[in-house]
Formats: structure tokens, sequence, C-alpha cells
């Protein structure tokens, strides 16, 4: 399995919703970005040690975790894949994956 494969695995195990993912290879910077949320900070987080157990499992290193357990929107850096996992109204907020579509279609 990729990277990207375990990841998603992970967030579909913990009923992550509306997974996206948004490709960058041969941008010049991170492979992938995988997008969730969740209604509940619980959920994010149970979602958020699940991604990093399974990574971890599969003999991938998570370099670091931004946010906490109080954290709307947490990120898990993978390196070469980042997932993003919010509270549902904080994605609607922010829009990530119509930010960096608008990116991708520049560049």
């Amino acid at each position: 399995m990729t990277l990207t494969e375990i990841i998603t695995q992970a967030i579909e195990e913990k009923k992550g919703m509306d997974i996206e993912i948004i490709d960058f290879k041969n941008q010049g910077m991170v492979d992938t970005f995988v997008i969730c949320d969740a209604p509940s900070l619980r959920q994010i987080n149970a979602i958020v040690d699940h991604i990093k157990e399974s990574v971890e499992k599969a003999g991938f290193t998570v370099h670091h975790i931004e946010g906490d357990s109080n954290s709307r929107w947490l990120l898990v850096d993978c390196l070469d894949v980042i997932a993003h996992v919010f509270i549902t109204e904080e994605r609607e907020f922010y829009q990530l994956e119509k930010l960096w579509a608008d990116y991708l279609k520049k560049h």
C-alpha cells in the first residue's frame, strides 16, 4: 500500500467524512494532501491517532502533528503526504480544496 492509501484507509476506519486527495506531484512541494472532516473534536483526534498508528505500523514516518486535542484543524505531516483533519465547520470555512485547486489550475 502507498502512504496515501494507508492514510485514507485509516481515515475511513474512523469514519472520517468526505475524503479528498489533492495531487501535487511535479509541483516542487509535497506529493499529496489528504483532506477529511468529522463532526467532533473527539472524532478528529481519534482519526489523527489512528493515522499516526497506521503510518508507523506500515514503516513510514510521521514527521510532525500540528495542533492539539482542542484544535479544530489538525495536520499530520508524513513528509510526502500531509493529512488535514478538520471539524466540519472549519473545513467549510477554509475551503482548502478550493484554494489548492485554484493554485493548481494556475501552475
